[in-house]
């Protein structure tokens, strides 16, 4: 943790939850219309409004910055550049996006092809998030 740039993190980071935030509202579009007559159908109750906005867009935020952090410390071992970045894009993906999306499926809450559209979008944007923030940030 010493050995990190602190300036190039924040900025990385900031840089990440942007791509995480701007992929999540173009996509919103593939999903929203479907997921809320689900979500009606079950008598569930959309969050909406200016508090679960920010908390929403502070999500994506911290997921930009968590995928960078990941990066600083998988090049510390694996070397700087884009196949680290994929590398560390990939498995957060994996962990964090790719089990929640197969659980919302085991729960039986939204069906296949919805799940599936989000865990590409989700892929996509982990991927190019961890990219974008992987190129801005630099140990000097």
């Amino acid at each position: 943790m010493a050995n990190i740039n602190r300036g190039r993190f924040v900025l990385a980071g900031l840089a990440a939850g942007v791509v995480m935030n701007v992929i999540s509202i173009l996509s919103w579009g593939f999903y929203a219309q479907e997921m809320m007559v689900i979500l009606k159908a079950r008598d569930i109750v959309p969050p909406k409004g200016s508090v679960f906005m920010a908390i929403y867009f502070l999500m994506r935020f911290t997921w930009g910055f968590v995928a960078v952090w990941f990066y600083t410390m998988a090049r510390a071992r694996y070397g700087p550049g884009p196949k680290t970045a994929v590398s560390v894009g990939f498995i957060y993906w994996f962990g964090g996006a790719l089990l929640a999306v197969i659980s919302y499926g085991m729960m039986g809450l939204f069906p296949i092809g919805m799940l599936a559209t989000w865990a590409v979008i989700m892929l996509a944007a982990t991927m190019l998030s961890t990219m974008v923030g992987a190129w801005i940030y630099g140990e000097e």
